[in-house]
């Protein structure tokens, strides 16, 4: 029950950041980025990141892709942790 609020937890403040990182951008634009403070950390973040971390959090918070846009990709449970896992590394890394 504790991993499973920590999850809900994470994603609901990693949801707020890219929020406000979208709010100036066009979805899915990572050019327009250079003037808005808030998205220039969460993109440096963003590069901290591996790979499949990377990919889980920006088709999903940042193109939007369709719900089910991870299943020709990775199984469930692949997906559930990876993205667990991404959304811990980014809370981590946003508070230095």
């Amino acid at each position: 029950m504790n991993k499973n609020r920590e999850f809900k937890d994470n994603e609901r403040l990693v949801r707020y950041y890219f929020r406000l990182r979208n709010r100036k951008t066009s979805l899915g634009s990572f050019n327009d980025t250079a003037d808005d403070p808030i998205a220039v950390v969460v993109d440096g973040i963003l590069k901290m990141m591996n790979e499949d971390e990377r990919k889980i959090l920006e088709n999903e918070y940042i193109r939007n892709y369709p719900r089910n846009w991870w299943q020709n990709y990775y199984s469930k449970s692949r997906y559930y942790r990876i993205k667990s896992q991404a959304l811990r590394s980014f809370v981590r890394l946003s508070r230095w």
